[in-house]
């Protein structure tokens, strides 16, 4: 695995450097309770010298490597940033999650050894900040963007389908299509099922991304769903009418560079808080996610479908992520630290 990952990073140009001391045969639980210990031992240790430090918002011990280090740093956001005001009127599930992972990762000895100033991590996010953070979200979707000063950069990274060998039969499709997939994580047979029957024999098409789940095993599949374990998503959306999605921020962001509405189907974390969002910004509406009904699913799909607004208001977040890509005022600013 480790050799895998190596490669795949010196693809890109970068150096890999490995986790000083980690076992190799560790197991999974075990890799997320030492993950962050094992890459802040290894950060701070390192001889080289470094000019810059960038790390992801989850991994907080990187403002404090880069003070031992004595190097400006630059913090990176996946999904939507956190502030006083957009914790106010968060989930409970949300907090309980965050709760959850930050035990998991780190607890009162780890933050201790490492001489961290914040008691969690959602204390950290929002108090321990850097000079600059860049927050991988359209700024209209920015929950409370008020609470977020000059140090703050909204900007969506240029989105771009790799090299794929799934051909889909697109010309065979009827419209409306509809692309329903619940991201890398979440596979689930009944689910999948429950599309089918919903969906199946309809005046539309599917493509159903099954995951983990092999299509072969969802038994007679009606000629007017196409269903894969895997699909280039960025070409799919690019030919969906509808999309139906679990709301994590990557798919959320390629849904609006497509200009497709959504319906908003989601499970845990950000993805709760990214449904309100396109919801609220009329970028399509809300289901239950399990247990949720097929017929359920097929109503909203249409909904969103037949009702103009949605669309509209999808193709106003892709003009302005086309017009928000300022890279190089942030690039010089990165440059500036």
């Amino acid at each position: 695995m480790q050799r895998n990952s190596a490669k795949k990073i010196e693809g890109t140009g970068a150096a890999f450097i490995p986790y000083a001391n980690f076992p190799s045969d560790i197991s999974e639980n075990d890799k997320k309770r030492t993950c962050f210990q094992a890459a802040y031992d290894t950060a701070v240790g390192l001889e080289e010298k470094f000019d810059i430090l960038i790390y992801e918002m989850f991994f907080y011990p990187g403002i404090e490597i880069a003070r031992k280090k004595n190097i400006p740093c630059v913090r990176q956001f996946s999904q939507p940033a956190w502030s006083e005001d957009t914790l106010k009127d968060t989930s409970v599930i949300f907090k309980i999650s965050a709760g959850l992972i930050d035990m998991q990762v780190m607890g009162k000895k780890r933050r201790a050894s490492m001489g961290l100033k914040c008691s969690s991590m959602v204390d950290a996010i929002i108090h321990d900040k850097p000079d600059l953070n860049i927050v991988y979200v359209p700024e209209k979707f920015q929950k409370s963007r008020d609470s977020f000063d000059g140090d703050y950069e909204f900007i969506v990274p240029l989105q771009e389908q790799g090299k794929s060998d799934i051909l889909i039969p697109y010309d065979k499709m009827e419209h409306p299509i509809v692309y329903i997939s619940l991201g890398s994580i979440i596979s689930n047979r009944g689910f999948c099922r429950e599309c089918i029957r919903a969906f199946g024999g309809k005046e539309l098409s599917v493509i159903l991304n099954t995951g983990r789940i092999a299509p072969d095993s969802l038994g007679d599949i009606p000629d007017n769903i196409y269903a894969y374990s895997f699909v280039p998503q960025i070409e799919v959306l690019e030919h969906s009418d509808v999309f139906l999605t679990h709301c994590g921020m990557n798919s959320v962001n390629e849904a609006f560079g497509a200009g497709v509405p959504m319906v908003a189907m989601p499970f845990m974390n950000d993805q709760l808080e990214n449904a309100k969002q396109i919801v609220r910004l009329g970028a399509g509406r809300k289901v239950r996610s399990f247990p949720s009904s097929g017929k359920e699913l097929y109503n909203a799909v249409c909904e969103v479908y037949k009702n103009e607004k949605f669309k509209s208001n999808v193709l106003s977040m892709q003009k302005e992520l086309r017009e928000q890509s300022d890279w190089e005022r942030i690039l010089k600013r990165i440059e500036a630290l």
